[in-house]
């Protein structure tokens, strides 16, 4: 819907995920390239323009919806510019914050409300896309908190400035990274932190060669200190959260030839002080010791912070179905005898299936070229453990987002990975039913909060009614296109059992009635326009 007829390889920025979900949809129903491995997003691929056929034909109406009237060209065929979609999403939390993908936004209670909209230019290989955002949060205090100021900010958001040749692009951004195929937790990766602006040389759609298909990035930039006042918000503190670090990382997929469907690929990451920067000037971190082996540059090694990952997506195009995985480590071995005897040391996993029903494709009259079906049902259920293994009374891998005197894995207070954070476990089921751009959707959602805690501080050989923080909630997601605009609700309920560990050494467990418990409630309304 949002898509003008010319699309010129502008980005599908991760603050639209209604966008980006239907093209993955449409993929599992063959009308989209097979080998778009959506493991790398946002997504920058110069087929978007042949695209756009495509979007519309989920709903007829949508044809009419372009905007040809400010997609200008000058310079002959050299230069383009268009404007970039209005957005305006509000939410107000009743208790406690939601964790959610949802980029400069933070997990507040209150009101809250971000803005974006922008310009997309392009002459020759040159493109600029400046799409800032404004966030204002009433950050009210709830049980047991006391929050800081009001929260008002401005971004660069979604902006960019790049040379791009073929499949190859290269530039400054400030754009949300997601890496991975999970739709809920990406471990690396995700937007639910603010973006950084940040130096990058990545592909913008895949490339094609005799053996497969190949799509990569690599990213080095500075990450952000929370400033003081907000400190409260922040996920993690763990060392100093007022001092920046430099970032390394990059991932690489590869979607062979000869398996239809099947993209696999691995990630890595690096964070430092920035003080330590300043004195060894490696600006490129990721094949500097993979493994911590005690030598003369332990001492360094251990200063520095990394996370690794392998993760996998398959698509069954025939089935219209989806599978896929994620697996990674945040602390690395010392030696490969190390990694062999316990893999599982550090580990967090996510896993996840998709599934459409209903899109049996109607013929036309020649009974030849098949149509995208406008009604259909999808099946979507994910599940992420980052809660350390059972091997922690020997081995405490600790927290999974906190490593040594590091602030976390932050970016301005925020994790960079799952929303879940650090110990987290989370499981989804979501059914939803489609007719053209309209969806309703119910989700049922169970996350268990910091279980280390749970395990570290003795807390599991005490009553029960003391040990798991757990919560379970259901959420109501309503699309409704009008027009020119795309309105999005998401309305949410969570029940948070024996919230912040904080029950009675009477209550009873996961009962209706602990004094303790917390209910919370979520309405979240976006309206994009154009």
């Amino acid at each position: 819907m949002l898509f003008a007829s010319y699309s010129y390889a502008q980005t599908i920025s991760m603050d639209q995920p209604p966008m980006e979900d239907a093209l993955r949809r449409l993929q599992l129903m063959g009308k989209i390239e097979g080998d778009i491995s959506f493991m790398l997003r946002p997504i920058q691929s110069t087929r978007l323009h042949s695209w756009d056929s495509v979007l519309q034909s989920i709903d007829p109406s949508v044809k009419a919806m372009g905007n040809q009237k400010i997609d200008k060209h000058f310079l002959g065929k050299w230069g383009y510019a268009s404007i970039l979609p209005v957005q305006l999403t509000q939410q107000y939390v009743t208790a406690q914050p939601y964790q959610e993908l949802d980029g400069a936004m933070i997990a507040s209670s209150g009101y809250q409300l971000m803005a974006t909209a922008g310009v997309y230019a392009k002459i020759g290989p040159l493109t600029i896309q400046l799409q800032p955002q404004f966030v204002s949060a009433a950050n009210v205090d709830f049980r047991g908190t006391t929050q800081t100021p009001n929260y008002n900010k401005t971004f660069w958001g979604n902006s960019s400035i790049r040379l791009n040749a073929g499949p190859v692009s290269i530039g400054i951004s400030s754009e949300n990274i997601t890496w991975g195929p999970s739709l809920m937790n990406p471990l690396i990766m995700s937007a639910h932190a603010p973006g950084f602006m940040h130096l990058t040389f990545n592909s913008r759609k895949p490339w094609r060669t005799p053996i497969g298909s190949f799509e990569w990035q690599w990213f080095a930039t500075y990450l952000d200190a929370i400033e003081p006042k907000y400190n409260g918000i922040a996920d993690y503190a763990n060392g100093d959260p007022t001092k920046r670090r430099y970032f390394n990382g990059a991932m690489f997929s590869y979607q062979p030839k000869w398996i239809k469907g099947l993209s696999m690929g691995v990630t890595r990451v690096v964070q430092e002080p920035e003080s330590l920067y300043t004195l060894d000037k490696q600006w490129n971190l990721l094949f500097n010791n993979v493994a911590r082996i005690n030598d003369a540059s332990f001492l360094v090694e251990i200063q520095r912070d990394q996370y690794a990952a392998a993760f996998l997506r398959w698509v069954w195009q025939p089935a219209h179905a989806e599978f896929y995985t994620e697996w990674g480590r945040n602390d690395t071995y010392y030696t490969m005898r190390d990694f062999i005897q316990q893999p599982e040391h550090s580990r967090a996993y996510t896993y996840g299936f998709r599934k459409l029903f209903g899109t049996e494709l109607e013929a036309n009259q020649n009974n030849s070229v098949l149509k995208t079906p406008k009604k259909y049902w999808q099946f979507i259920s994910e599940y992420t453990r980052i809660q350390q293994p059972s091997t922690w009374p020997v081995r405490s891998a600790g927290s999974w987002y906190v490593r040594g005197d590091m602030p976390g894995y932050t970016q301005m207070g925020q994790i960079m990975g799952a929303p879940i954070g650090s110990g987290g476990n989370y499981q989804m089921m979501r059914i939803s039913k489609f007719n053209g751009w309209k969806q309703i959707g119910l989700q049922l959602e169970s996350t268990t909060h910091n279980a280390e805690n749970f395990e570290d501080t003795g807390l599991a050989f005490t009553n029960p009614s003391l040990t798991k923080w757990v919560d379970y909630g259901c959420r109501i997601l309503f699309d409704y296109p009008y027009k020119k605009y795309l309105f999005s609700t998401t309305l949410a309920a969570t029940r948070s059992f024996n919230y912040h560990w904080s029950q009675p050494a009477n209550a009873s467990g996961l009962g209706l009635g602990n004094p303790n418990d917390l209910d919370s409630y979520l309405l979240k309304f976006t309206i994009r326009y154009l």
